[in-house]
């Protein structure tokens, strides 16, 4: 709605200006400098994106927003690279401000396609894992390379999200000390000391179930491999 809402206030200037007169040449010079060489101001965004990778990273999809959402301002240049989301605003009379966030600390990433996708395009946001740290987010962007964006922001969240899970799992064995599953090949864990081998390894293994390490399935196979090696 954000893009329409542009387009309706525009309008209303526009045919105030033209009634009263006095604003057809302040509007006359808008439309100028917001329209004329917009494709090599464009081109200048994109170099601009550019120069802010770092040596090693380079850019796997990229778009420039619609018009409609920045006519009274300059469009950003959204994007994503082999190690974050990048965002580059552009000032009206100059510099940049850029922000970012890195694969590893994406939380969530949402893609909303707005009415007349052709002219307003997908609105794109991304959630920081730092609740302090305010969302990223760039309305109309072209909906094709938005769901590129999206499609690959999802993988990587994804990806970020098992590495987590394994990190944690890990960490929990190694608080409990390691649990010996006897399938024929030598495993490392800590026996215990006489008792109930079996009981203690199943016991373990619940353990690493109630801590969210493993899941259920997990634990069944689990408890399947220490009965059949008992």
């Amino acid at each position: 709605m954000g893009g329409l809402v542009n387009l309706g206030v525009f309008a209303l200037v526009s045919i105030f200006a033209v009634v009263s007169m006095w604003g057809i040449l302040p509007l006359a010079l808008l439309l100028f400098f917001t329209y004329y060489g917009s494709q090599a101001r464009a081109e200048k965004a994109s170099h601009q994106f550019a120069s802010t990778l770092m040596s090693d990273e380079f850019v796997e999809s990229e778009a420039i927003q619609h018009r409609v959402f920045a006519m009274w301002k300059r469009r950003a240049v959204i994007g994503i690279t082999s190690s974050r989301i990048l965002v580059v605003q552009r000032g009206i009379f100059g510099g940049f401000k850029m922000v970012d966030i890195q694969w590893k600390d994406l939380l969530n990433a949402t893609i909303e396609q707005n009415v007349l996708p052709s002219l307003c395009g997908s609105n794109l946001r991304f959630k920081h894992m730092n609740s302090q740290a305010a969302p990223v987010e760039v309305a109309g962007v072209d909906s094709e390379i938005a769901s590129v964006i999206y499609s690959k922001s999802q993988a990587q969240e994804q990806a970020w999200e098992e590495k987590r899970r394994v990190r944690r799992m890990e960490e929990v064995r190694a608080a409990a000390g390691g649990v010996v599953v006897h399938t024929g090949h030598s495993q490392s864990g800590v026996r215990a000391p006489g008792g109930n081998r079996m009981l203690d390894e199943i016991t373990k293994a619940k353990a690493l179930l109630d801590a969210g390490a493993v899941s259920d399935a997990e634990f069944n196979e689990m408890k399947a491999k220490i009965l059949a090696a008992a």
